[in-house]
């Protein structure tokens, strides 16, 4: 393993590795790891963390078995990062049981779990269909010690909004409130996202103002949400608004959302707001292919009133 006049340590060496095991490349990761231990390093139980978080990542889990093996060989503590590795991988092959006994055997060992721990296993839970238990799950880790966190309440208003369980996670949303959590953008978007596909935008729009007042900085995928819920039940004008706060903020709409949000302003025959959509793409370098002005010439053809005529403003105009 080339030093290039460095110094190597084992911190660099691990940092080395996690860029390699996160740009896929553990081939190259594993090749330096064997020859850092030939060099005479000694892994620490970072170094084995990320070792064994690129073997799960490719589904080796015989071999980040045998990794974990050689960790108590060399005598370095597992921490509670390692065990939540194994609890990740498991849950996510639908093996709640085997993680649920790595986690009493974590226990045993004196290692505590953290939010994230229990985060692993309430996601694994709701993948069942099990929300009761990860709720209860949830509401048990206080009394064991470990203090909840947003990232659980994220895992329960996760999957009520793919349920499309509103009121429950409204619900949610204001137990957080009243436990004073600050519920995050993530928190914030899944409650958005399901009013949106429930059609239930004004009551969405309420949210993101809510998130503005709290002082919870709404991201691109929040306003995308927003624009795209007005679209949706045809008030282009409310897409409009939205759009305006959006650009205002710093973050762009992607072209389908411009384009999509320019057809629905002609066929209101708000000629000057599609104008303004396109000047704003312009600025912004985005520029309609043949197909997409296709597209948006059919689509308002499928309005009323004079389109002919409204086509011609809108194309001399841009």
């Amino acid at each position: 393993m080339p030093c290039f006049n460095c110094v190597c340590t084992v911190q660099s060496l691990n940092s080395v590795l996690n860029v390699l095991v996160d740009n896929d490349r553990f081939g190259d990761a594993k090749e330096i790891f064997d020859e850092s231990k030939e060099m005479g390093f000694r892994p620490n139980s970072v170094t084995f963390n990320v070792m064994i978080k690129g073997l799960l990542n490719g589904a080796e889990f015989d071999e980040a078995c045998n990794m974990f093996d050689e960790m108590l060989e060399r005598n370095v503590e597992p921490s509670v990062v390692t065990y939540n590795s194994f609890i990740s991988f498991l849950c996510k092959k639908g093996e709640v049981e085997k993680a649920k006994k790595l986690f009493e055997d974590m226990v045993k060992k004196g290692k505590y779990p953290n939010a994230v721990t229990y985060a692993l296993l309430m996601e694994g839970l709701c993948s069942l269909g099990e929300y009761k238990e990860a709720k209860k799950l949830m509401f048990d880790m206080e009394y064991k010690g470990c203090k909840t966190k947003v990232i659980n309440f994220g895992v329960l208003m996760s999957y009520l909004g793919k349920r499309g369980e509103i009121e429950e996670a409204k619900s949610l949303l204001s137990e957080m409130k009243k436990r004073r959590f600050k519920p995050d953008v993530v928190i914030y978007n899944i409650l958005v996202n399901y009013l949106c596909k429930e059609s239930k935008v004004e009551e969405a729009y309420k949210v993101l103002i809510e998130m503005q007042v709290k002082g919870c900085e709404p991201n691109a995928a929040t306003y995308r949400m927003m624009v795209d819920g007005f679209c949706n039940v045809g008030d282009f004008e409310g897409a409009l608004k939205v759009l305006n706060v959006m650009l205002k903020s710093r973050h762009c709409p992607r072209s389908e959302t411009f384009c999509r949000l320019v057809a629905g302003l002609l066929q209101c025959g708000k000629v000057d707001g599609a104008c303004f959509v396109l000047e704003e793409m312009e600025k912004r370098k985005i520029s309609l292919d043949l197909e997409a002005w296709g597209n948006l010439i059919r689509d308002a053809y499928s309005g009323v009133g004079d389109t002919n005529e409204l086509l011609t403003q809108i194309i001399l105009g841009y």
